[in-house]
């Protein structure tokens, strides 16, 4: 494999995208599948052609990237990386950086707060500073008035805001006023001077140079009353009714759970009863077939009965079907154990055994169908491996965890990015932890026997360090390699308050971003309400701060921290207008539900992630707490699915707007249909004469071995021998290619092989008819009154003579021909005899069958 990226170094504008290009050359003598990804940066900002390609032998693609960051954005230089992984052995990975620089754009908004004060000798204003550019803005204030009156005090008297960040500051005013007469009206005008980069922190002149001319930022109005004015009076309200009203509706609530509480047991007691009934019809078993990972269904599994009695040959088999199930009918009654294999995964026998001798015994009564034999499969083991890089990644811990689940996430904990536990303790993200592996001074590590398919995430925690998370998706039996996770130092800190309209806000998850880092916590209730403190985040870094409650919508701020850096007086406000998007995911082409696609939505700032139901509503998801109006870019993407996006816009209200309104956008939701990124193989094997029949009418033939194979990789099925499936095979989840489909139904007949290229989503049928089996037949003669009729002829493979008999018949009672069908390809010893009795035959003759041809004109003289 080969990839060259350009360019390598580009200044980036807001909202004006830069082309980076990727040139992928597939330098392997095999068909190879590539996936691109690129790290780094946020997914909003980013739109490729494919994530995911395949190409023949010396065959060059060029891919283009588009990167558009918003406006806000801060200024400074980054790096993201474009990582090609081969999908195709070696599984070879590369990944390119690419540093990007966004220009400095200074702009700085500022707000007097109220615009008027009529007051007595002073009178304090708010000031509302913000940073709205791209850059850090550092000044000191000032002010003055037409007369030259007014003396201005500033807390604090300078500022330093980051992009995207406020302060507010209080302003004091005061002068000399008069003892009697009207109000003075005083014009003030506000002013923020820029330090220069090398000045000390002094304050600069009250007023301008000599000739010297500035524009003020904001201006008030100081209504100053005389000595005998009159003071203003203000009254305060009183909420004390709505506690009590809480205290009634929180009692009512409690009544109605206590009764759907009662309600439930009775619904799961009749349930229970009706499970219990039993069922009748012939003996039978049944089940799913599930992955032993994630729990979704496997299609196209063979499922084996066999009896107790021999567990090399099947009484009979089937393939799951696209929910996982199996069913198996019209069995005698007896005792059987059950055998599972798929491609790609390691045979299991019910109900989780490895070998026929641990399996579990399956009795039938006559008549009786049991059901609900599941079992889990899992794929051949993976392994990952990798390096974890940082200034010192010695005594780090790595840990191999499932994906998060329900309530139990960082969010939820509040657990800041760098308060990791001490390395023996795994950090509750909310997943299971697979594996665990102490890092070395050289920052290498390897993981073995992965359970595999699956989605995990990569951990590495240090004590005094950030926690470093990275997802990864391993394919089935796939060696990962060249995975790479950084471990910053965490020495910074970010601190402020969360309010609303009506005052300091509790409980808002406060998430913040940098890279792979991610720190989360809540905001304080009690004395220090709406408080949040962010802790030991690694430095210097920019990051991206979420601040989500429910029923508000969320906000988001970008703050760059220096090495070191302790920012606190962050200020963030929520408001409560917000909106959601809900919809469906289907899977083509039979439009059924698609559980486990990622939905990714996204502004530019917020990026909201969620997934379809894998239970109850399969296929649905719904995102809330998206502020409006807004336009929205959502974007679908599961391992085996190819990717889809959609652009939506929400009005103030929340209602989506007709411009995005669309084939696959209404308002009641989103409805995506989405293609594999697969394919599939399926079809009917047949026979005419075979030894496994299984439908006369069609010669479809059972227990045939279909393989297909691109030279790294093999999936093997074996068609099934009963009804309604009989002769059908199956096979999913292949990547595209070119394969060899090779069938093949004992020594006894010719395999057949064909050649077939694969695309994705594609779903070939395929039917592949086979050569009758080999047969023998011929005629005994010799005997004195004519042919040799009702004669026994004896048939041995010829290591079995004269011990075990292979077949046995009698020639025609009228010519003295016989016959033996269905023969294994071999030589053999075939002897006559007047009587069944094998210790009398007479005469013996040598005879060679070749695979599906017929060896006729066999003659046989006896001496009567």
């Amino acid at each position: 494999m080969r990839v060259d990226v350009s360019p390598l170094q580009a200044d980036l504008q807001p909202n004006v995208s830069q082309l980076i290009t990727v040139t992928i050359s597939n330098t392997a003598t095999i068909i190879a599948g590539y996936a691109i990804r690129v790290l780094g940066a946020d997914p909003g900002w980013v739109q490729l052609d494919t994530d995911e390609i395949a190409l023949f032998p010396d065959e060059t693609r060029v891919l283009t990237i588009m990167v558009d960051v918003p406006r806000g954005i801060p200024a400074g230089a980054r790096r993201i990386a474009v990582q090609v992984r081969e999908l195709t052995p070696p599984y070879e990975s590369k990944v390119t950086e690419i540093d990007l620089t966004v220009p400095p754009n200074p702009v700085v908004q500022l707000r007097v707060d109220p615009m008027a004060i009529t007051a007595g000798k002073r009178a304090t204003f708010s000031l509302l500073v913000e940073n709205t550019g791209n850059t850090a803005i550092r000044g000191f204030l000032a002010g003055d008035d037409p007369e030259n009156q007014v003396r201005f005090d500033f807390e604090p008297a300078h500022v330093s805001l980051a992009p995207g960040q406020h302060s507010v500051l209080d302003m004091r005013a005061s002068a000399k006023r008069h003892f009697l007469g009207t109000p003075t009206v005083r014009s003030l005008s506000v002013y923020l001077d820029e330090i220069a980069p090398d000045a000390f922190l002094e304050p600069p002149p009250a007023q301008p140079a000599s000739g010297e001319e500035r524009e003020p930022l904001a201006g008030a109005t100081f209504i100053q009353k005389s000595v005998m004015s009159r003071s203003a009076l203000s009254l305060l309200g009183l909420l004390f009714a709505a506690t009590v009203f809480a205290v009634v509706i929180t009692i009512a609530l409690s009544r109605l759970v206590a009764q759907s509480t009662a309600d439930r047991n009775l619904a799961l007691q009749v349930a229970a009863a009706k499970n219990n009934a039993a069922t009748t019809g012939q003996s039978g078993v049944s089940g799913v077939v599930s992955l032993l990972t994630s729990g979704k269904p496997v299609a196209g599994v063979t499922a084996s009965v066999f009896a107790t009695s021999d567990t090399t040959t099947p009484v009979a088999t089937t393939a799951t079907n696209a929910k996982g199930a199996y069913s198996v009918t019209d069995l005698p009654a007896g005792k059987y154990l059950l055998s599972f294999r798929g491609a790609g995964f390691v045979q299991i026998w019910y109900p989780g055994a490895v070998n026929a001798a641990d399996a579990t015994t399956i009795t039938l009564a006559a008549g009786q169908v049991q059901g609900g034999l599941n079992v889990s499969l899992g794929g051949v083991p993976a392994s990952i491996s990798g390096t974890v890089v940082g200034d010192d990644v010695s005594a780090a811990t790595l840990f191999l965890e499932t994906l998060p689940g329900g309530a139990t996430t960082d969010a939820a904990a509040g657990r800041p990015l760098g308060t990791a536990p001490v390395p023996v303790t795994p950090p509750d993200n909310g997943g299971a932890v697979v594996q665990r592996v102490p890092i070395g001074s050289d920052g290498s590590f390897s993981l073995a026997n992965v359970p595999s398919p699956s989605v995990y995430e990569l951990v590495v925690v240090k004590t005094g360090y950030a926690t470093s998370t990275q997802r990864i998706d391993v394919g089935a039996g796939e060696t990962r390699t060249g995975v790479h996770l950084t471990l910053s130092k965490g020495d910074g800190l970010i601190s402020g308050t969360i309010t609303s309209q009506d005052g300091p806000l509790a409980d808002v998850t406060v998430t913040a971003t940098a890279g792979q880092q991610t720190a989360s916590t809540v905001s304080l209730t009690g004395a220090h309400a709406g408080t949040f403190t962010l802790r030991q985040l690694p430095t210097p870094a920019t990051f991206t701060l979420v601040a989500s409650a429910a029923g508000f919508a969320s906000q988001t701020v970008t703050l760059s921290l220096g090495s070191g850096q302790k920012l606190a007086g962050v200020s963030i406000t929520l408001n409560k207008s917000s909106a959601s998007l809900h919809g469906v995911v289907s899977l083509l082409p039979r439009n059924e539900r698609a559980a486990g696609v990622g939905v990714t939505v996204t502004d530019g700032q917020l990026t909201v992630q969620t997934a379809t139901e894998s239970k109850g509503n399969i296929g649905s998801w719904v995102v809330g707490g998206l502020a409006v109006p807004g336009t929205y870019t959502v974007t679908f993407a599961r391992s085996d699915l190819q990717s889809q996006t959609v652009s939506v816009s929400l009005d103030a209200a929340g209602n989506l707007t007709p411009g995005s309104l669309g084939a696959q956008i209404t308002s009641s939701g989103i409805a995506v249909s989405m293609t594999p990124a697969t394919a599939t193989v399926w079809g009917q094997i047949s026979q005419p004469g075979g030894g496994h029949v299984c439908d006369t009418s069609t010669n479809a033939l059972g227990e045939a071995t279909i393989s297909l194979s691109s030279g790294a990789s093999t999936y093997s099925v074996t068609s099934a021998s009963v009804a309604p499936n009989c002769g059908m095979y199956r096979i999913e989840q292949i990547p595209p290619g070119t394969y060899t489909l090779a069938v093949s139904a004992g020594s006894g007949t010719s395999p057949s092989a064909q050649v077939i290229t694969l695309v994705a989503g594609q779903s070939l049928h395929r039917n592949v008819p086979l050569a009758p089996p080999a047969s023998m037949s011929g005629t005994v003669v010799g005997c004195t009154t004519g042919p040799c009729l009702n004669w026994t002829v004896f048939l041995y493979r010829q290591a079995d003579y004269p011990t075990t008999l292979a077949a046995t018949t009698q020639t025609d009672g009228a010519t003295g021909r016989f016959e033996f069908d269905n023969l294994e390809a071999g030589t053999y010893i075939v002897a006559v005899g007047s009587t069944g009795d094998p210790a009398n035959a007479t005469t013996t003759e040598q005879v060679t069958v070749e695979p599906s041809k017929p060896h006729d004109g066999v003659v046989i003289t006896v001496t009567s």
